[in-house]
């Protein structure tokens, strides 16, 4: 392979969807709700939480491209508008962000009622059928409980106003914000983890393993094993990704690059053992390598270990087998 074409490769890799369950459900009742929306006028809202590197950002993708905007001679269409909330962010940086993907020319200019409602008469004559707010968790970030109240005030009136189904997409501490105001929290009974672990009848080894396989069908080279079974696989990724997405397509990634980089014409453990201690934890050399043969099958969670616990709640369903 040829070094445009290995790049390309990795491009390409870069921008797949994650298609495990929780993606597909999440984009499922996305679709549901606009369905909804168009059919009767009733706004159905969504929370949709997850770690960094889930696919929440990927989520807000697919939707822009299911539901792209249009241009005609007087106006925009924008079925979906798509935010991206800026950090510390105020109420006045969130109404900016909005007008500006609305194509307000001076999004910065007014008081915070006038871009409020310059949101508003923009959003109904641009025909917005949904709103996504992504890393909504910024919105949390600034301030304490009584600005808080005051955000979720304002967030609660605007999303009323609009009358369309809306999505806030965060990590998991934006649930916090939700709690400080109880009428924003019933707006948004409707929750979604972007999270592996869930499942009621498979393990979350198997859940691994299958996410890996998945991916690994968009890559030029094909999957080993190496000497390893596909169940020990799993297991072995379980504890590589601590059961988290974002890890899992890491590890896959920087496999891939490695193996054209010595020309390698498989993807298996050595590669992923490798891959493991130059972009996880560069202490995970030998037995405290989950693809090196020595491994004692373990969550790495322990002090200076990269999941050391506290940093992240591990899913309680769908745990481990072994």
């Amino acid at each position: 392979m040829n070094s445009n074409d290995a790049y390309g490769a990795l491009k390409r890799f870069d921008e797949e969807y994650i298609p495990f369950p929780p993606f597909i459900a999440a984009a499922n009742s996305i679709d549901a709700n606009i369905a909804q929306y168009r059919e009767t006028g009733l706004a159905q809202h969504l929370l949709v939480l997850g770690e960094s590197g889930t696919g929440k950002s990927s989520l807000c993708r697919w939707v822009g491209e299911k539901y792209p905007r249009s241009v005609l001679l007087d106006r925009d269409l924008v079925p979906s508008l798509i935010v991206a909330v800026p950090p510390a962010a105020t109420i006045a940086s969130v109404a900016e962000a909005m007008l500006a993907r609305l194509g307000d020319p001076s999004p910065s200019t007014g008081s915070i009622s006038a871009k409020t409602a310059r949101v508003i008469t923009l959003c109904r004559g641009c025909r917005v059928e949904m709103v996504l707010f992504d890393e909504a968790q910024h919105i949390h970030d600034r301030g304490q409980v009584a600005t808080h109240y005051m955000v979720g005030d304002w967030l609660k009136n605007l999303i009323d106003e609009m009358g369309v189904p809306t999505v806030f997409l965060g990590l998991p501490r934006l649930e916090n914000l939700l709690q400080v105001n109880e009428q924003l929290r019933r707006r948004f009974s409707r929750r979604l983890r972007l999270a592996l672990g869930q499942s009621d009848t498979e393990t979350i080894d198997t859940e691994c393993l299958q996410l890996f396989v998945t991916l690994g069908s968009c890559l030029p080279l094909r999957l080993s094993t190496g000497d390893y079974s596909w169940p020990e696989l799993g297991r072995r990724l379980y504890f590589a990704s601590d059961g988290r997405v974002a890890y899992i397509k890491r590890l896959l990634a920087g496999a891939l690059r490695h193996a054209m980089e010595t020309d390698a014409e498989q993807i298996g453990p050595t590669q992923l053992e490798r891959v493991f201690t130059e972009e996880i934890w560069w202490e995970g050399i030998g037995a405290l390598n989950p693809f090196n043969t020595e491994f004692k099958f373990r969550r790495l969670d322990r002090g200076n270990e990269p999941f050391e616990r506290g940093s992240y709640k591990t899913p309680a369903r769908g745990k481990s087998s072994c």
